[in-house]
């Protein structure tokens, strides 16, 4: 994807901390476009003794514990070894990314390099102030929702707005300034007589993926619960209370790859009855966490007990965990590539 402006100054920002720090010549180029394939922000180029190394780069302004599985997963893609840029990164995340061999840099010039025979480390130097970056309106809690339908739901693209508006479960005044902002960002095509088309689709779910720990989920969250019994969940039968499996027990269901370790449910009505009949009680600490769904019943997937992979995969992606990201990656090969294919 194209650099923003304010991701260029990051983008120079961090390779000029890195070249005070370490004393490595380092400059970054742009990338030619590559259609239909995952797309790297930039390259850069360094400089060593014994010869050059390039990367491809990641840009992310903001890296946190619930996007740094989607940001793995795009460096991942890319058809050279990556490098994660951005503003800041914690000693507790830089020591994350090293055991999981993320190379990084920061604008502080805290960085990572595991590059034989070069090794670099450097954490602990204190941060500024950012200003914090207000997302578009296509990723707050109410666009999001819009997205889900219309990556679930591709069809509603050129739907009426009163239909969008049913099936993602917002107002109808929000469905048009969210596809405006999505015509802007380029991923709907209005192609006259009122026919619409998403496009960039890989792009979009990202941004969704990106979003939606720290936007939606939050919002959603009815409570955390601890059960009596390690298993109950293999019992227990979610259609009979309007709820669904998620996360890990969904990826499990999917993949038959993971064994779970918090069962995360979603359901539509209040939880007393769900709670009563599992015997589950509130536990800040427990390892059962119920959310409130947030879409129509037109977006549920084929298999009526777990939700959309989609959202199995933000999920585990959120978590930051190695074998919940190398989940989600079967997941999306196996699921969701083809959702997000261009016609």
């Amino acid at each position: 994807m194209e650099l923003r402006e304010t991701e260029i100054e990051l983008l120079e920002k961090a390779v000029e901390a890195f070249r005070r720090t370490t004393g490595i010549r380092a400059h970054w180029q742009r990338l030619k476009p590559r259609r239909g394939q995952p797309q790297a922000d930039a390259r850069l180029h360094l400089k060593f003794p014994h010869g050059e190394r390039c990367f491809d780069v990641e840009v992310k302004p903001t890296l946190l514990l619930q996007t740094l599985g989607q940001a793995i997963e795009q460096m991942r893609r890319f058809p050279e070894k990556a490098l994660l840029v951005t503003r800041y990164v914690n000693p507790n995340m830089a020591e994350r990314l090293k055991q999981m061999d993320i190379p990084f840099l920061d604008t502080m010039g805290n960085a990572y390099l595991n590059a034989h025979p070069i090794f670099i480390y450097v954490k602990g130097h204190a941060p500024q102030r950012f200003p914090r970056e207000r997302p578009t309106r296509a990723f707050v809690p109410a666009g999001l929702k819009v997205v889900f339908a219309l990556l679930c739901r591709q069809e509603l693209a050129d739907a009426p707005f009163r239909t969008i508006a049913q099936t993602a479960h917002v107002a109808l005044g929000t469905v048009a300034w969210v596809l405006d902002d999505l015509v802007r960002l380029g991923h709907l095509l209005e192609m006259g007589k009122r026919r619409r088309k998403l496009i960039r689709k890989q792009q979009l779910l990202e941004g969704w993926v990106a979003a939606f720990p720290l936007q939606l989920r939050p919002k959603i969250l009815l409570g955390t619960y601890a059960a009596p019994d390690a298993k109950w969940w293999e019992h227990t039968r979610i259609g009979e209370f309007g709820a669904y499996w998620g996360a890990e027990i969904a990826a499990a269901r999917l993949t038959g790859h993971l064994k779970p370790e918090l069962a995360t449910v979603y359901i539509r009505d209040l939880p007393g009855r769900f709670l009563a009949a599992n015997r589950l009680r509130t536990d800040p600490r427990g390892n059962v966490e119920i959310l409130k769904t947030f879409w129509d019943t037109k977006c549920d997937w084929t298999n009526t007990e777990i939700v959309h992979p989609l959202l199995v995969y933000a999920d585990l992606l959120a978590t930051g965990d190695p074998r919940n990201i190398e989940t989600a990656r079967r997941i999306y090969d196996e699921q969701l590539a083809g959702l997000v294919r261009e016609n």
